[in-house]
């Protein structure tokens, strides 16, 4: 039975239409439980939220690597931290959908999200799920650094024939960080250009949540 104060940051006053659904969905459920999937920050969600995310799972989970000193301390970005407690929470409670929800400050990810030195725990004991390419996206590692993240602004706005969501006034330059950037020209590169090819020099990594928000959509 599922207990609803084990929902990470889900208040009662969400629409109960959504919560029947967002329970009753045996069958992907037991997809993410019985096979490797992980759990990532949304590159737009604030900092205020994404604090919250890592003050909640860290009361549950060990978050010491994350840490001065720690292996994924480093890049030092509350979406780097928050995406690595986020994870061990997901993989603590069993890789269910909703311990990837996390108030839509979340996404799950079919390919590890690790990096460098910072290695992302893993559960389960088959492959990825299969998911219609339709219905997945492509944004940046969490934990990708600023220089490769500019870089593949640059490769992806070079192919592409305008970024302009990115720019200031577009309806994706908020907030004004370039994983967010990075991962809406990463994804519209990917879902237009790339053939459904979501590497950028391993910092790419492929989701199965929409990460569009607001006005910004994601193709």
């Amino acid at each position: 039975m599922i207990n609803i104060m084990d929902v990470p940051r889900l208040t009662l006053s969400y629409p109960i239409f959504f919560l029947l659904s967002f329970f009753l969905s045996a069958g992907k459920i037991s997809m993410l439980v019985n096979a490797q999937s992980w759990c990532i920050a949304k590159a737009s969600a604030s900092q205020e939220s994404l604090q919250e995310d890592l003050d909640f799972a860290c009361r549950v989970v060990d978050c010491r690597p994350t840490q001065q000193g720690g292996t994924c301390h480093e890049p030092n970005s509350h979406v780097h931290h928050a995406s690595f407690a986020m994870n061990e929470y997901y993989q603590s409670r069993g890789r269910h959908d909703w311990d990837c929800y996390f108030s839509r400050t979340a996404l799950i990810a079919l390919a590890d999200p690790s990096f460098g030195s910072c290695k992302f725990k893993a559960g389960g004991t088959g492959t990825p799920p299969r998911v219609e390419k339709q219905n997945t996206w492509c944004v940046a590692k969490p934990g990708t650094p600023d220089n490769m993240l500019g870089a593949n602004i640059k490769y992806a706005c070079g192919k592409l024939s305008e970024c302009g969501d990115i720019l200031q006034h577009g309806s994706c330059f908020f907030p004004n960080t370039l994983i967010n950037h990075a991962s809406f020209v990463m994804n519209l590169y990917y879902k237009t250009l790339g053939h459904y090819t979501c590497d950028f020099n391993g910092t790419g990594i492929i989701v199965m949540t929409d990460p569009s928000y607001g006005e910004c959509i994601y193709v």
